[in-house]
């Protein structure tokens, strides 16, 4: 059965009866969009020890130089420690893309360009492997002699050089004009001095170490393709044990508070003020999420995960910065029913200070829209503000006083911004009296000039 990851702008299928991995962009390829599906593809050559790649561009997708700087840098290497050997480009128009990536591949593989899929079999069968045994006695002076170069060419001078005896030849579907042109790709390979790098890894492979039947340069590619999905397997793993005992500790906790946004958090002082409320047991936990990420700081799932994971256990109120919580609107509860009794409670320090946040659906669409853009996903997790309502409700307390931030025992995580904190209510909360009683006492002793300050 053939192995198929496939979405609406890609699909990557391992061909088993083929032995050959295929790659079809179907549209635009541009970051996550071209490199997600390489990626895949590298691992299922790795998985399955794969001689061939293909890649379909009949769409003609759109790539940047910084992802053609990337397939030279990251996926060419590693396919070729994978042990990739051809890469074969499907294309019927003469796209710029390809002829850029067949340059950009370097000294890596043999490259072929295609018109189709069966075109690509036909060429790398066995007749097609003849090809480069045939001219493997042959030394790169009597390749550039081929070509018809001096020996002191540089690498431009065969790139054009190439191009010029292969372009009459390509895309045509004939047999001669087909082994002509692989003829001279295997001759370029060899005046180019691709093929004797290639031998020389190949011999420095060889005398790697093996363990457990792969050479130690294998598991580095392993590692370097897997290591996050290996790490988001075990986060995943501990989220369901952390969520299984969040059920079982929630019985025991007399009040549950999450904290998420991109910041530290000493939680000494909250547990204390809700203790001086006569709760014994309140919990307070933290998630490292990093929402709006204006400073290209580096994705933590485990930070998403930890989230997931406290947000399942039910806690009574949610406190997030005051950038991160516009992202997360779904998960606060309206407290317009509460307000009264929340301002009632509150000092009159506290009260003056504090500003109540009122936020709609139709405005927390468009922040998510645009971060959906920023990160490069697909139309499909594009929706249309105008479908969702604008009406404001009320979902939380903001607090903007540095002094009293730092009393509730959070630090920013960010270069560029303090934190200020808005408190509400969790969606699946169902004590409000618990929620109104949290809030306060929290709200009250941040704003009690006796406080001491968290470290």
């Amino acid at each position: 059965m053939n192995e198929v990851f496939d979405s609406e702008q890609f699909s990557v299928e391992y061909k088993k009866d083929d032995n050959i991995v295929l790659v079809v962009l179907k549209g635009k390829a541009i970051r996550d969009n071209y490199r997600t599906p390489m990626m895949h593809a590298a691992d299922m050559v790795l998985r399955h020890q794969c001689k061939v790649m293909a890649v379909d561009f009949k769409a003609n997708p759109e790539l940047s130089e910084k992802d053609l700087y990337w397939s030279k840098k990251v996926l060419f290497t590693n396919l070729k420690k994978s042990g990739l050997e051809t890469l074969a480009l499907i294309d019927d128009n003469d796209l710029q893309i390809v002829q850029g990536i067949r340059v950009f591949c370097g000294n890596k593989f043999r490259t072929i360009v295609c018109k189709s899929y069966e075109e690509v079999k036909a060429r790398t069968d066995a007749s097609g492997a003849d090809v480069s045994s045939k001219y493997s006695s042959m030394t790169r002076e009597q390749a550039l002699e081929y070509m018809g170069l001096g020996s002191n060419a540089d690498i431009k001078e065969i790139d054009d050089r190439f191009w010029q005896m292969s372009k009459k030849y390509r895309g045509k579907e004939d047999p001669e004009s087909q082994a002509m042109e692989d003829e001279i790709s295997a001759v370029y390979d060899i005046a180019s001095g691709r093929r004797d790098v290639r031998m020389k890894e190949e011999q420095q492979r060889e005398n790697e170490p093996k363990y457990f039947g792969r050479y130690k340069s294998d598991w580095q590619t392993i590692i370097h393709y897997n290591w996050k999905n290996w790490l988001l397997g075990a986060v995943v793993g501990i989220s369901i044990i952390v969520i299984a005992v969040g059920y079982f500790l929630n019985a025991q906790n007399d009040c549950s508070v999450l904290v998420f946004g991109h910041m530290y958090l000493d939680n000494t002082y909250m547990r204390e003020a809700l203790m001086d409320q006569g709760l014994k047991n309140p919990y307070v936990g933290i998630a490292d999420v990093v929402v709006p990420n204006d400073e290209s700081i580096p994705m933590d799932e485990m930070g998403n995960e930890s989230f997931n994971a406290q947000f399942y256990t039910n806690p009574d109120v949610l406190i997030s910065d005051s950038k991160a919580y516009k992202y997360y609107f779904n998960v606060f509860k309206d407290i317009g029913p509460l307000y009264d009794q929340i301002m009632a409670g509150l000092s009159d320090e506290a009260k003056a200070n504090v500003t109540p946040i009122y936020m709609s659906e139709r405005e927390s669409v468009r922040f998510k829209n645009d971060m959906y853009q920023e990160y490069g996903l697909g139309e499909e997790d594009i929706k249309n503000p105008a479908e969702f309502s604008d009406e404001p409700v009320l979902i939380g307390f903001e607090i903007s006083n540095q002094d009293v931030v730092t009393n509730f025992g959070v630090e920013a995580k960010w270069k560029s911004r303090q934190t200020t904190l808005m408190l509400g209510q969790c969606i699946n909360s169902t004590n409000d009296e618990m929620t109104v009683k949290i809030i306060t006492s929290i709200i009250n002793a941040a704003y009690a000039k006796e406080l001491p300050e968290s470290t």
